[in-house]
């Protein structure tokens, strides 16, 4: 079994990094995926190939020296549902509807698309 960067967290660490994590998505509430995260009963799920469901999945890109993550499944409003889109069109779609968050760093917009799941399981 692999040893996970995550489980040599001390209490602590870990409990600063949901704080962090829960902060950086009640400043971004009303972005449409972030909705997704923060109530996901209110809307459908995607079933997965493995079975599963998703409510959002998110990715990370550089645009213009800014380091954006974004959203991959994307809602078409109400009886339309959750698509999921390859990362290069849901990078186009989130540019154009402003449907992004953006970090200071590669590292930070990398560890957020990845971990945010981590620490959020409400």
């Amino acid at each position: 079994m692999p040893i996970f960067a995550e489980n040599l967290l001390n209490p602590t660490q870990k409990k600063q990094n949901e704080q962090n994590v829960y902060q950086i998505l009640l400043q971004n509430k009303n972005k449409h995926f972030i909705k997704r995260i923060l109530d996901p009963g209110k809307y459908p799920t995607l079933d997965n190939k493995d079975g599963s469901t998703s409510t959002h999945s998110m990715s990370w890109a550089e645009v213009d020296g800014k380091y954006i993550v974004y959203p991959t499944v994307l809602y078409g409003g109400k009886g339309k549902g959750l698509k999921r889109y390859d990362p290069e069109e849901a990078l186009d779609i989130a540019i154009e509807t402003k449907n992004f968050i953006e970090f200071d760093s590669p590292d930070e917009a990398d560890w957020f698309s990845k971990e945010y799941k981590t620490y959020w399981n409400k």
